[in-house]
Order: structure tokens, then C-alpha cells, then sequence
């Protein structure tokens, strides 16, 4: 039972309880930073669980990922369709698309302060903030 937390089911368990703060983080994030230019979306049918912010030039998706861990990644164009199947299998990462990402475990932060939004908030500022200063800021200047 140490590895339950690998399982698809532990991923979305984990998922369908951050999924609505994290939109909401997302969004905030897209006022403040972007002036509610960008976009925020879930993934459509069928595909694997993310959320989207669109901007004008880049790309933000937070994944879930096995682990109790959350993927946020920096992408230079959207992630094709098929990729984003659920039975989709790479042969090489999008090395080219990707600028850069951060992950964040949940679990730990779970296990420590329980379903605390305020603290998931707080760490996904952090998050963010670093992903804005060392990607975002770059490209623009």
C-alpha cells in the first residue's frame, strides 16, 4: 500500500479536490499579471486532466501527475489534441514546446495541513510568481 498514491484513481481523487482552487489561483493570477487578457479552461472530453491559462504568447498547464504531485509547465505553443489523449504515449518529451515548469507535491502538503485551501494558495503563489519571474519576464524583455 506504499505506492497507492501512483495509482489513476489516487491522481484524479487528488485532482477533483484541488481542481476548483486551483482554477481560481489560475485566475487571479490571469487578472493581476495579464489584466484578464488570458484565457483559463479545463480540459474537454476525453483528454487528460488539466487546466489552460492561454496568453498571447505562452502557454500555462497544470497537470496532475502520480505522486500527489502538480505539473505546471510553460509552453511556447498549445499541446496538439492527440497529445492530450489519455492513451496517448510519447516516444521523446516536446522539448522544443516546453519553456519551462515547476512541480508541486500535494500529498506532502495534504499530509502536513490537510485540504487546506489557504495553504495550497500560498504555495501556488510561490509557484507562480517563479514561473512568471524566470519565463514569462524573459520572454518579454
Amino acid at each position: 500500500m506504499r505506492f497507492t498514491e501512483l495509482s489513476q484513481e489516487a491522481t484524479q481523487q487528488l485532482w477533483d479536490t484541488w481542481k476548483s482552487a486551483i482554477r481560481e489561483i489560475l485566475d487571479e493570477f490571469n487578472e493581476d499579471v495579464f489584466h484578464g487578457n488570458g484565457t483559463v479552461s479545463e480540459n474537454a472530453y476525453n483528454e487528460r486532466p488539466h487546466l489552460l491559462l492561454e496568453t498571447k504568447k505562452e502557454f500555462l498547464y497544470v497537470f496532475p501527475m502520480p505522486g500527489d504531485l502538480l505539473f505546471l509547465g510553460v509552453y511556447r505553443h498549445i499541446i496538439p489534441k492527440e497529445h492530450l489523449n489519455l492513451k496517448y504515449t510519447a516516444d521523446k518529451p516536446d522539448e522544443e514546446n516546453i519553456i519551462g515548469w515547476h512541480g508541486l507535491e500535494l500529498g506532502i502538503l495534504e499530509s502536513l495541513y490537510g485540504e487546506d485551501k489557504d495553504r495550497l494558495q500560498y504555495y501556488l503563489e510561490k509557484v507562480l510568481k517563479t514561473l512568471h519571474r524566470k519565463y514569462w519576464v524573459k520572454l518579454a524583455g
